[in-house]
């Protein structure tokens, strides 16, 4: 009788070591799945951070290269004048950071190239799918005076299309005027992320 009173403890003593390990199993399963998660978003926050970089990089560019500018005020036209593409005040979308980067191509200049020269001053090693981009709009221009108000409108991606930071500044300078007197160089007056 002794010999069959511990079959029915083995049997427990297996569906209890069966339990445990399921439980076990679950938890690395779960585990697991916590990290492989925390690494897509870890990986997804560095492109979002990418992107935005390499945006502040081709914005800074842009308002250096259009504060360095000398001569009189660009002209604003809707095609190419004189070698520099500066949008009328309306004429660009209303939210360009949904535009696609066909759009961007047509309408900007690549970071680090010289808009009047197409010469390649710098280079954007940023580790982007797409070359960073950036548009130029004539906000604002008083008439009687040559104080001119610019918005930069600034494109940059990661290494994939999923990480898109668009950014918009305005800047205000003054260009020579007939009397021979210098240009005031004033700067940025305002900055804000789009996307």
């Amino acid at each position: 009788m002794i010999a069959n009173a511990t079959k029915p403890e083995a049997g427990m003593v297996l569906l209890l070591g069966l339990l445990f390990l399921t439980a076990l199993t679950l938890l690395g399963l779960s585990a697991s799945a916590d990290a492989i998660l925390q690494n897509q978003l870890a990986a997804n926050l560095r492109e979002s951070e990418r992107a935005k970089q390499s945006a502040l990089a081709t914005q800074s560019w842009a308002e250096d290269w259009l504060l360095d500018l000398q001569g009189s005020a660009p002209l604003p036209c809707l095609t190419p004048c004189e070698g520099l593409y500066v949008h009328p005040a309306g004429e660009l979308p209303r939210f360009p950071e949904f535009e696609d980067l066909g759009w961007w191509l047509t309408h900007g200049y690549e970071a680090g190239i010289d808009p009047l020269s197409g010469e390649r001053l710098t280079s954007f090693a940023t580790g982007s799918i797409d070359p960073p981009m950036w548009v130029i709009e004539l906000a604002h221009q008083i008439p009687t005076s040559t104080q001119s108000w610019y918005r930069i409108l600034v494109r940059a991606s990661g290494e994939t299309d999923n990480a898109i930071s668009v950014i918009e500044s305005t800047i205000t300078r003054t260009w020579s005027n007939d009397d021979g007197s210098e240009p005031l160089i004033i700067g940025r007056v305002s900055w804000r992320e789009l996307r």
